[in-house]
Formats: structure tokens, sequence, C-alpha cells
């Protein structure tokens, strides 16, 4: 009996070595594609065989990079406390995504080193922190190896802001006095993310102080964002659980593109990059239906292109055509509009010629407003072919340019009061000051891209959002001559904002996409405290290639988002692709909702990318708003200004005298860079001595002011363009005041006389464009 019990014994232990040879071959495969193929699905599966995929989990850790960041969000997924050395290590690493991820898989271990480490990145200087692997950003040397404490950051090392972030939900996680502590001091930085983070933190700890604490930030918090997050927290910690989500009511069908090829973030020509690159028209090979709308719906090509690309489609408000721009060969021809029945009947051209049309929409009316190149001109930075808005009648059988910025405007949308809200490409050029970086002479340079809204016949363009937003969303990297901070270009004197794909929520706020990812703007606050980002510690800067010193796609640590369509309130469709996933195919379609950021899968295809979802149903029709326009058209427009005094640009107003109206000129194709530009000097009015002025100006042509003093100096040079259309009569309060602002002057002086002109004559001063120095030299038309 005893000799087989001893058989029984070694049978069982070879059993066990070899189940556990087995789990070890098993975990260096997964490894092997782990580092290999950075296969995400290796990892999260590496760390479900727990002590036996561990030694390789840790490996990948020490190993720093993308195989690094896929360990730690493997580990958030199923912690392990024996990897929390190694954890903490990447804590400080220049890589944010691997830090992040770190971050949120130590708030799953608790352990009081986890909750000393977590904390200790929120430094005692209150703007302590760097952004994205920045050059310049010492590197640690004395990390510890596996199993070793973590040495503590050298004096000057800086923990990074996104990183930080995700330290403070974390600590909400653990809880505990210590981590409560922290949070509370969160709540005092002056980066508005560490105190969402804190915010969210708190929500999670049955602290005596949170509550009073939370309140009061509800309620005071300069930024929109912290203060709703605080509102939601009080009302958890007061017991009021949200109920668990409704399920929106699907349309019955959605129409959307597949494309094969899809890296970057959003729509648009930006691609949420802020200069320009080669004309993208957010284009896939074919215009799908999908009926119902989920994973096993009924599937349609509609276009059935086997070598052409689709764009922009938009469903007709009762619900029963298709409006989309269409290029039938790939490698030759433009891109034009089409309409198309959504059963796929009946498909016809609408517009044709040496350009592209695109991003079309329908108008209450009936017509047809679009983005399109055949303008004819190049924008003045990069010189690619400049996009403006048209409008096509009904019949098609009339074409009229409706708005004259110099650069690119694309991606209109109807507003249910009638308004056309749009996106818009603004590049402010250099001011010639001087630069951080000695030696260089650039100054501050605008290249931003904003949501303006005009009406149909382009009458009434004004701004609606996002102007000066740049270092809301990447707030490091103070520059000395000026109160705006970037933190994407390496010499600091770059602000950039890129905002696009805007769509009206039913309760009025715009769902859009911004640096920050999807973000929803609510202006009841004003545009400078309007934005509320459902993932803020998102880098959106895209493009899925190196920029400049990054792979700004690779510093995401959620994944992208493009192509936003409201269902309701609470849920939108969106294309997402996860963050471990840079193919160009990785698109799917799911219901997002937004109070809690849950998302189901709608549909998804492993070898194309789907994006631009569009509900099939029949919607509101919007109010017509008819045109104020005459029918004769003048050549001219007017501009008044109540006070250039309301501004916030620093001047002596006691200096400014005069008022100088220059014209944009564009000067057709050319092939030089920077030179297809020029200003023209129409003409110079008196200030009066409230502030205002009257001026009479050509008509749809883009426009610009200088402020003068006595001697004709300028105190003032205003970057922005502005327009008006023939016969059109345009006012302000003055120079970037709050747009609900009363005037102080409801009846400038100004006004009391006729208008002075300032118009195109013969012998004009025009400023031509030069190589090292543009638009500086004068001669006479």
């Amino acid at each position: 009996m005893a000799c087989c019990r001893m058989i029984l014994a070694a049978l069982g232990w070879l059993a066990l070595t070899a189940a556990v040879s087995a789990a070890e071959s098993e975990a260096a495969a997964l490894y092997g594609d782990l580092v290999t193929a950075q296969d995400a699905a290796a990892a999260v599966r590496l760390a479900e065989q727990g002590e036996a995929g561990l030694p390789f989990l840790l490996q990948g850790l020490d190993s720093g990079g993308r195989v690094a960041a896929l360990c730690a969000w493997a580990l958030e997924q199923h912690p392990q406390p024996a990897a929390s050395a190694s954890l903490r290590a990447l804590l400080w690493q220049s890589d944010q995504v691997a830090g992040y991820w770190a971050a949120r898989a130590l708030g799953r271990i608790p352990d009081p080193d986890n909750i000393a480490a977590l904390a200790r990145l929120l430094p005692e200087e209150r703007l302590g922190f760097w952004e994205l692997a920045a050059d310049g950003i010492p590197r640690l040397t004395d990390l510890t190896v596996r199993g070793q404490r973590m040495a503590a950051p050298a004096p000057d090392w800086m923990p990074n802001l996104r990183v930080a972030y995700a330290a403070m939900e974390s600590l909400g996680q653990l809880g505990g006095d210590h981590a409560a502590a922290t949070l509370l001091g969160a709540l005092e930085n002056d980066q508005y993310l560490i105190r969402y983070g804190a915010v969210r933190g708190l929500e999670q700890i049955r602290h005596a102080d949170a509550l009073a604490v939370l309140t009061a930030v509800s309620a005071s918090d300069p930024v929109l964002l912290v203060r709703v997050a605080a509102r939601r927290a009080v009302n958890r910690l007061l017991g009021h659980e949200p109920a668990a989500p409704a399920a929106p009511a699907l349309p019955t069908a959605i129409a959307f593109i597949k494309t094969a090829d899809r890296t970057e973030s959003n729509l648009g020509f930006r691609d949420s990059y802020f200069f320009p690159k080669t004309p993208w028209y957010a284009w896939g090979e074919n215009l799908y239906t999908l009926t119902p709308p989920q994973p096993d719906g009924v599937l349609k090509n509609l276009t059935n292109l086997e070598n052409g690309l689709v764009q922009g489609p938009q469903v007709s408000y009762d619900g029963r055509r298709i409006l989309f721009s269409m290029r039938p060969q790939a490698d030759s021809g433009g891109f034009h509009l089409h309409e198309i029945n959504i059963d796929g009947s009946g498909l016809r051209q609408l517009t044709s010629g040496n350009c592209n049309d695109v991003d079309p929409t329908y108008l209450p009316d009936g017509r047809i407003l679009f983005s399109s190149d055949r303008t004819g001109y190049q924008e003045f930075y990069h010189q690619e072919r400049s996009r403006a808005l048209y409008v096509l009648d009904a019949d098609g059988g009339h074409i009229e340019q409706v708005t004259f910025n110099p650069n690119q405007d694309y991606e209109p949308y109807v507003l249910r009061d009638g308004r056309v809200l749009y996106s818009s490409y603004r590049f402010y050029a250099q001011d010639g000051s001087p630069g951080p970086v000695r030696g260089e002479n650039y100054g501050l340079s605008r290249i931003e891209t904003v949501l303006r809204f005009i009406l149909p016949d382009g009458s009434g363009d004004q701004l609606f959002y996002g102007a000066m937003r740049g270092s809301f969303f990447s707030p490091l990297r103070p520059m000395p001559f000026s109160d705006q901070r970037s933190g994407w270009h390496r010499r600091g004197y770059h602000v950039g904002v890129s905002v696009s794909q805007a769509a009206e929520m039913p309760d009025g706020r715009i769902i859009c996409t911004t640096p920050a990812g999807l973000t929803l703007v609510d202006l009841a606050s004003g545009p400078l405290d309007a934005e509320l980002p459902l993932f803020p510690e998102v880098v959106n800067l895209a493009g899925g290639e190196e920029v400049y010193i990054h792979n700004y796609d690779a510093q995401n640590p959620v994944g992208r988002f493009t192509s936003p369509h409201p269902v309701d309130n609470d849920w939108i469709l969106v294309s997402h692709a996860p963050w471990h996933d840079l193919r160009g195919s990785a698109y799917g379609i799911y219901l997002f909702h937004l109070p809690t950021r849950e998302m189901r899968l709608v549909y998804s295809d492993p070898a194309f990318s789907s994006v631009h979802p569009v509900a099939i149903a029949p919607r509101l029709v919007p109010r017509v708003i008819p045109s104020t326009l005459p029918k004769k058209r003048p050549e001219t427009g007017r501009i008044y200004c109540n006070s250039v005094f309301n501004s916030d640009l620093p001047f002596d107003h006691a200096q400014v005298k005069y008022v100088r109206v220059i014209e944009g000129i564009q000067m057709g194709l050319s092939i030089n860079a920077n030179a297809a530009w020029r200003t023209r000097a129409l003409g110079t009015t008196p200030l009066h001595p409230d502030g205002s002025f009257y001026v009479e100006v050509p008509a749809d042509v883009p426009l610009r002011f200088e402020l003068l003093d006595e001697d004709g100096r300028v105190l003032v040079h205003e970057t922005e363009f502005n327009y008006v259309r023939p016969g059109e009569m345009k006012g302000c309060i003055g120079c970037h005041e709050p747009r609900h602002t009363a005037p102080g002057n409801a009846l400038p002086l100004a006004t009391a006389l006729p208008p002075v002109p300032t118009l195109r004559q013969r012998g004009d001063l025009i400023y031509m464009g030069q190589p090292r120095n543009p638009y500086s030299t004068l001669y006479r038309d």
C-alpha cells in the first residue's frame, strides 16, 4: 500500500511539473507575442495566468516603452501585489502612457508604499509638472530593479501631469488618511486636471472633510469641468447614486463609411494637428447602411466602388436620402456632391468641376451647403488650396460662395435655430516679438481651428468657440511674453487648438472633438469656461506619425474618438479605436453614454475602420432664416465698433488716434511657399473719443484692423480676419469682449456720421511678402 502511495505521489508530482511547464511555455509564448507584435490580448492573458505570467509581466514592465504600458494596463485589470515595485518605477519615466496605467494599476493594490508613491506625484510646487515626453526632461538613473523600493526622485525631477492625474483617482480607490490628505491638498493645485482628479478621488473616500470641501469647489472652482465633477461627487457622498443608464431610442438604421486607413483622430482638414498637411477629406472606400444598428444587423454597400472614395454622409430631414461626397476614381478627378436613396437607388451627381466639393449638409429651405476648394486661391501659410463654404440651389443651378476666410472653412452643421456652425482654420502668424529660444525671433504664433457660425447667406459671421483655448487643452510650458501656455511644441511659442466635428445635442450643448478627444461645449458660462472633455487626460494631437519630436498619438492612454453623432442628451454614436491599436483599420462604431463613459459595440470590421455614423431617421427641420441681403448686391458693406477700448489687449488707450483697415489679397495658385498673399492698406479713419469707428469696406474680402498712434505707428495689429457680405452692416462691442456684454455707449459717436469710406483706390499701399521677412515691403498699386 505504501508503495502504491509513493507511485501515486510521484505521478502527481510529474503531473504538476508538466502543468507548470505547460503554463510557463504558454506564458513564454504570450510574452513573445507581446514583445514582437505588441499584442494587447497577449498582455491580458499573461495577467490572467497569475504567478505563471508574473515573471514575464515584470520583465515587460522593466523593459519600458509600449510593452511596459501594455503590461501595466493588463495589471490594472488583473492586479498582482508582487508587481508593485516595478509599477512604481514607471510613475517617473518619460512614457506617460506607461506611467498612467501604472498609476491605475497601483490603485488596485492596497499597500502603504503604493499610497506614498502615488502621493509623491503631487509636488510641493503647484506648477511643478511636465507634459508629454518633451525634450529636456531629465531621466532618472537610480530607478530600482524588481523587488526593490524606488529611490526618491531627484530634486529637479517633475512628475508628468497626466500620470499625476491618474494617481489622484487611484488614491481615491486606496483610501485612508494619507490619501485623503493628499487629495484635499490637490484641490489647491493650479492645474485643473489635478483638481479634477482629486475631486474624482475624493468621491470614493468617505472622509469627514470631503463633503464640505467638495460643496465649496462645486460653486467656486474657476473651471467648469471641475465644478461639474464636484457636483456629481457631492451627490454621491449624499447617497444620491445615479440611475443605471437607460437604453437609447435607436434609429432603425445607420449610414457610415468603411475605410482601410484611418489614423487621424478627427475628421476635417486639421486632423487634430495644428499645422496644415496635404489636404485630407477623411474619406473611405464605400458608403454602407446597417439595419438595425447592432453587431448582427444587415449590412448593405450603397456605393459598391472598386477604386473610389466617399466622404461626409448626411441624411435628409425626411430620412429618405443620403447626401455625400464621392470621387468615383481614387487616382483621378475630384470629390463632388452626390445624393442617393437609403435603399441604394437613385444615385445622382450634384456638382462638378476642377475642384473638391466636400462636407455637404442640407439647409432647411432645400438648398445644400458645402465646403469646396473651388475658391481658386491658396491659404497664405502652407499654400494648400483654400476651402470656403458655398451654397448650392435646390435645383443645382446656382452656386454661391458665402464665407471668405483666406485659410480653410469646412464641416458646416445647421443648428436647430437655423444658424450654421462650422469649423474654421485660422493662422495668425508670428507677431515679431522675441521667442523663448535665444536667437529666434518668431514671436507668438496662434494656429487654431475654431467653431464659428453664420446665417445661411453667409452674413453675421462670428466666433462661436475655440479661440485662445489652446492653453486649456495643453496647459504647460509658460512663455515669457504671453499668458498663453503650450506643451506640445519644443520651442514653446506656438499656441494652438483644433475644434471640429461639431454636432448639436437636443439640449443645445455641442459635442465635438478637441485636443482632449470627445468634448461637450456648453456656452452657458461663456466661451472661456465652456469645456467638458469626456476624457480630459487624453492628448488627442494625433496623426499616427512622428510629428516634430513625438508620436503624439502614442501619448494617448484612452484611445481615439472621431465623428460623434448625437442620439439623445445622454447617448451618442461615435467611432472609437483603443489606445493600444494605432492601425488605420482599428475604429469601430459604438454607443457612448456621456454621463458614465460606458461604451456598447454597434459594429466592427477587423479589416476596416467604420467611421462617421449617422442615423437614418426623420428629424426636426430647423428654422428657415430668410436672407436679409439686398437682391441687387452692392460691392460694399459697413462695419462699426462701439469702442476699441473694450479689449483685453495691452496697449495705451490714450495713444490711439486712428484705425487702419487692411485687406488680405489672395494671389491665386502659386508654387512659392508664403508668397501667395498680399496685404492692401484700404484706408485710415480717425478714432472718436469714445473709442468708436464706422467704415464702409469692400464686401466678400478678408479684412483686418490696426490701431495707430498720432504718428501712424502701429499699436495693435488685429490678426483676426473678418468680412461683410454685400449690403451687410456688421457691428461689434469692442475687441475680444464677451459676446453678451452690454456696450457702454449704446449710441457710439461714430454712427452719428456717415461711414468713412475705406475702399480700393489706385495708389493704395500694398505689402508684398519676402522670403525672410513676410509682408514687410511696400509698393504702390
